[in-house]
C-alpha cells in the first residue's frame, strides 16, 4: 500500500506523531511519502519518499492526516477531488473524526491488510453571491456561517428553502451544519447532532432573541438561501466557511447552500460507531473542564 502523509507540524506533538507512523509503516511493509514542505522535519526517515502534491495524490491508495479537526478538515478538502480515503490520526484533543488515537498506532497493520470500513461524509456547496455575480464558492465539510463581526448589534437573518421565506432569525448569526458538523459549533449553539450516516443539513441561530427559535433541520435536497435584511440594524457581518476562509458579507448579499456531489471519505479502523465516540469525546472535554 502506498500511503501520503499529511502532517500538520505546528501541532505540538505532530511532529513526534508522524515519526511514530512511520516506524509503523516501515515495520508493516507499506510505502509512505510526504510534500517538500514537510520533508525539511520528516523527509530525512528512513523510507520516506517526497512528492509534490498533484504527484503525491496520483501515486498513493490512501492519506494519513495528522493533527487535530482542524488539520483533519484542511487536509480533507484538499484530497476530496482526488477520492482518496482518509485516516485521521489524532494528535490535538477531541479530533471527532479521528480514526486512530496516537497511542493505537499499532492498528495501522489493519489499514494495510485492508481490514477498515469507509465512511462517506455528505458535503455542502456554499456559494456567497453579490449583485448577481458568484464572487466565493466554497466545499464545506463543517458549516458556513455568518454571523457578526466587530459589531455586538443584532441581525434578521432569513431563510429560504426552496424560494420560499422559512424563517427569519433575530440573533447573532445563523450556522449551516453538515451532519458531521453538527457535532461542532451548532451543537454548542444548541443545535441537533445528527449521525454522519443521515444526509441532512441543518440551520441553527446563534444567540437567537427568542425564547421559541430553534434549529431546522432540511432534507439534502433543498436549496437553502440566506441572506441579512438590509434594513436591519447590524450589517457588520462576516461569512466564513468551515472557519477558516472569512469574507466580508454586504447588505444584499446571499448565501445559496446546496448538497454537494462529492464526498469525503475517511477510513474506519476501530469498531466504535458515531455515538460511542461522540460520547467519550464529550465526557473527555468535560473531565478537562
Amino acid at each position: 500500500m502506498k500511503i501520503a502523509l499529511l502532517p500538520n507540524l505546528t501541532r505540538t506533538l505532530a511532529e513526534e506523531t508522524t515519526i511514530n507512523i512511520c516506524g509503523w509503516l516501515r515495520r508493516f511493509n507499506a510505502e509512505f511519502a510526504c510534500l517538500p514542505e514537510d520533508s525539511g522535519r520528516i523527509g530525512e526517515i528512513f523510507g520516506m519518499q517526497v512528492k509534490d502534491f498533484e504527484e503525491l495524490m496520483a501515486w498513493c491508495d490512501t492519506v494519513i492526516t495528522v493533527g487535530g479537526d482542524g488539520s483533519m478538515l484542511r487536509a480533507a478538502k484538499r484530497v476530496v477531488d482526488y477520492d482518496k480515503p482518509i485516516l485521521c490520526i489524532n494528535s490535538g484533543h477531541l479530533a471527532f473524526m479521528a480514526g486512530l488515537e496516537r497511542n493505537e498506532l499499532p492498528l495501522l497493520k489493519n489499514l494495510i491488510n485492508g481490514e477498515y470500513e469507509i465512511d462517506n461524509r455528505m458535503l455542502i456547496d456554499a456559494r456567497l453571491i453579490r449583485k448577481g455575480k458568484v464572487i466565493a464558492k466554497r466545499h464545506c465539510i463543517n458549516d458556513v456561517v455568518l454571523s457578526r463581526g466587530r459589531s455586538v448589534k443584532i441581525s434578521d437573518i432569513d431563510i429560504y428553502c426552496d424560494d420560499r421565506l422559512t424563517n427569519t432569525y433575530r440573533s447573532d448569526g445563523i450556522i449551516v451544519a453538515t451532519p458531521t458538523g453538527s457535532s461542532g459549533y451548532s451543537l454548542s449553539a444548541g443545535g441537533p447532532v445528527i449521525n454522519p450516516s443521515i444526509e441532512a443539513i441543518v440551520v441553527t441561530p446563534i444567540c437567537p432573541q427568542s425564547l421559541f427559535a430553534r434549529s431546522i433541520v432540511f432534507s439534502p435536497d433543498n436549496k437553502l438561501e440566506i441572506s441579512a435584511d438590509p434594513k436591519a440594524r447590524n450589517h457588520d457581518l462576516v461569512v466564513s466557511f468551515d472557519g477558516e476562509s472569512v469574507i466580508d458579507y454586504e447588505p444584499d448579499d446571499i448565501i445559496r447552500i446546496t448538497k454537494s456531489e462529492k464526498y469525503a471519505s475517511f477510513i474506519r479502523i476501530k469498531n466504535e460507531n458515531f455515538f460511542e465516540i461522540l460520547n467519550k469525546k464529550l465526557a473527555g472535554t468535560e473531565a478537562r473542564v
